[in-house]
């Protein structure tokens, strides 16, 4: 009890600052290898997983419910991070967070999910409030370069209120694929960032950008797949992303004398990616079925 009335003496003096402004640290390029080597590992592994059916990146021991679960029209998700590897590269100041969810999304074909996917103008509309901008060009039939501004805000035990904004440069690029009894069946999306520049203030639209690979270590490097198969009239959707971050298990801050709990960038870490998921995924589905009523179009074209 005295340690949190500490806590809340501290955060009240400092009032609305983020504490993160103050805990910035350095990205190792040691732990940007480890990243990229894994998710080139992580690739080819995820896409064979994929044709091994729905879930199949749920422990047997919990299938069963998520499959239910799936099928009553709920989010699944997963943390499938390796906690050996960031075990071994915590000494590198690094951690990769891989999560992955699926829905399924109703009476809903490719070609109308793609529509949806390919609307970045309405991003900010769909996947509010973690984007609050969003802009894109063309560059190819199946590619864009991309702007995105994204926005995350975490509370630890209503004392120190955290908020990240970040603009995100990356690579967008789709492919369609299939068994070979249906072709054209299934679309791959897989966005890359090239460039993430956060926010000192954390405040979305502010300019206030930290030097590359010099800020708070939320998010060093992003990336992301959707996954979606056609079944029938309906899609089965998965995404997942795979980020790099500095190690919770070597964070130090303090505000002013009073040392920051671990805890806090450790439970950030778990829910930030979990709750981006859910914005992803649920956001989609939403918005496929507001086009479907001809809500969608109409706002589209205002």
């Amino acid at each position: 009890m005295k340690l949190l009335s500490t806590l809340m003496a501290v955060a009240w003096g400092f009032g609305s600052l983020c504490w993160g402004a103050r805990c910035t640290t350095v990205l190792d390029f040691a732990a940007l290898r480890e990243y990229e080597d894994y998710v080139a590992t992580a690739e080819p592994a995820m896409a064979a997983r994929f044709e091994a059916g729905e879930l199949s990146w749920v422990p047997d021991s919990a299938r069963r419910e998520a499959s239910a679960q799936l099928a009553a029209g709920k989010l699944v998700r997963w943390n499938i991070s390796d906690p050996a590897l960031n075990r071994r590269i915590a000494s590198q100041n690094g951690t990769i967070i891989d999560w992955v969810g699926a829905v399924r999304i109703r009476r809903t074909n490719l070609a109308d999910l793609r529509a949806v996917l390919e609307d970045y103008g309405r991003y900010a509309d769909v996947y509010r409030p973690m984007i609050f901008e969003c802009h894109a060009a063309q560059t190819a039939a199946t590619a864009y370069d991309a702007t995105i501004g994204l926005n995350n805000k975490f509370r630890f035990a209503s004392v120190f209120p955290q908020h990240y904004s970040f603009r995100v440069k990356a690579r967008i690029s789709y492919s369609i694929g299939g068994q070979r009894s249906v072709p054209a069946s299934e679309l791959l999306v897989h966005l890359r960032s090239n460039e993430i520049r956060e926010s000192d203030s954390g405040e979305p639209g502010r300019l206030d950008f930290l030097e590359p690979y010099h800020d708070h270590g939320i998010m060093w490097a992003l990336n992301s797949w959707w996954r979606i198969r056609q079944q029938g009239p309906d899609l089965y959707f998965e995404f997942e992303s795979i980020t790099l971050a500095r190690s919770a298990q070597q964070f130090a801050c303090k505000l002013g004398i009073i040392p920051v709990p671990r805890s806090i960038v450790s439970s950030a870490m778990d829910s930030i990616p979990a709750e981006s998921l859910e914005t992803v995924l649920v956001g989609t589905r939403a918005e496929c079925a507001r086009r479907a009523s001809g809500l969608g179009a109409r706002a589209s074209a205002e």
